[in-house]
């Protein structure tokens, strides 16, 4: 449980940084693009999850959504040094909480997955797929 409550902590603080871009361009159009591709990634492990029969689909499911945080991660890291400032939701300006709102329907979407994902636990490929995402998360 732990793992997963990390693994949200990490996403809503990209989330926040990505949402804080509104509009395509401007100061935080990077942002904007970045996020994008990190609610894709979300989107893509949720779909995945609900439609997984067995341990394998969701080993896959883990995997698939790995590698996208991994090819997203840079990107992350470089930004959170490039504007500071989107770390504290709570001075985000009024024109991004919509967007806030979505991550966190999202987020909501992403612990229920993870908690049916959770079921396959333990599966050793589900372990070892499990494993490699909570190293690039702690990275």
């Amino acid at each position: 449980m732990k793992i997963w409550r990390g693994l949200l902590v990490f996403l809503l603080v990209v989330g926040l940084a990505g949402f804080m871009a509104c509009a395509k361009g401007g100061k935080y159009g990077e942002a904007k693009e970045l996020m994008n591709k990190s609610l894709t990634a979300m989107e893509a492990y949720i779909n995945e999850i609900d439609q997984a029969k067995d341990a394998k689909a969701v080993a896959a499911a883990i995997g698939h959504f790995k590698d996208s945080m991994a090819a997203l991660k840079p990107k992350m890291q470089a930004l959170d040094k490039k504007y500071p400032e989107l770390k504290d939701e709570t001075k985000a300006p009024e024109e991004v909480k919509p967007l806030m709102t979505k991550m966190q329907e999202i987020s909501g979407k992403f612990i229920n997955a993870s908690m049916k994902a959770y079921q396959y636990n333990q599966d050793p490929e589900v372990q070892k797929a499990q494993e490699e995402l909570n190293k690039l998360m702690r990275e």
